[in-house]
């Protein structure tokens, strides 16, 4: 795995994006991970939080679009986390905390499908089952999770 870490890290696209002094590199791809761990995180957010029972007066029809921008924010992430990880591969690819990360990732997009579609339901303005309250309150952890990883792998060294 380490000749593979090496050979990520030391790609040209790699090397620019974590020595050039330009802003189009590591802090503008750092900025746009920012955005889209906002959009992603903050619409799972939005999504529990109401399903747990905060705001019941807003039916949840109104906010179907959440799951939009949940994905526009996931796959901005995908590709942005990639470029930051290839930047920094071999001290990455040997943190627990990076894996932890990418399993809680997987846990919170698992958790969204039963989620969204019972807020795309019918059903999904009348009554929220004690099962979707969980999930929803169980995502809301998981991305905090996430949040916490990614903030933690920055300052995590070997």
């Amino acid at each position: 795995m380490d000749a593979y870490f090496d050979w990520l890290q030391n790609l040209p696209f790699s090397i620019w994006m974590s020595e050039s002094d330009s802003l189009w590199a590591y802090p503008l791809i750092l900025f746009l991970h920012s955005v889209g761990m906002g959009l992603t995180a903050g619409s799972a957010f939005v999504v529990g939080l109401r399903l747990i029972g905060v705001g019941n007066s807003l039916p949840l029809s109104s906010i179907r679009f959440m799951f939009r921008l949940f994905w526009a924010g996931f796959f901005l992430n995908l590709v942005t986390g990639s470029f930051l990880f290839a930047a920094a591969a071999s001290k990455d690819g040997h943190l627990a905390i990076y894996y932890a990360k990418l399993v809680l990732i997987a846990i919170g997009i698992l958790v969204s499908v039963p989620v969204r579609r019972f807020v795309d339901s019918d059903a999904s303005d009348r009554f929220v089952p004690g099962r979707i309250r969980t999930l929803a309150a169980l995502s809301v952890v998981i991305w905090t999770g996430v949040i916490t990883a990614g903030r933690v792998m920055a300052y995590v060294s070997l």
